[in-house]
């Protein structure tokens, strides 16, 4: 973790140490997105895990690394602004 934090500009670390301190942040992230649709929260969480990405893990053996990416599948009924979250 020391070693990716160092990846960081001293700004971008004080930026990431804000964020930390806001209330409600993983809230108010996934709202912001598609803002123009009402409602919605599980779909706007599930694309905001996906856009932040998964952690690649490998097996214990060493042998096999596993994706650690997240799939999102929005299914619902007709006019329900399943195409407006891509």
């Amino acid at each position: 973790a020391a070693e990716v934090a160092m990846e960081f500009t001293s700004e971008e670390r004080e930026d990431i140490r804000r964020m930390h301190a806001t209330p409600q942040l993983y809230t108010k992230m996934a709202n912001s997105l598609a803002p123009n649709i009402f409602g919605h929260p599980e779909i706007k969480r599930g694309i905001l895990l996906q856009l932040l990405g998964g952690v690649h893990k490998t097996t214990p053996d060493k042998l096999n690394t596993l994706r650690g990416d997240i799939n999102v599948c929005i299914v619902g009924d007709p006019s329900t602004a399943k195409s407006q979250f891509l």
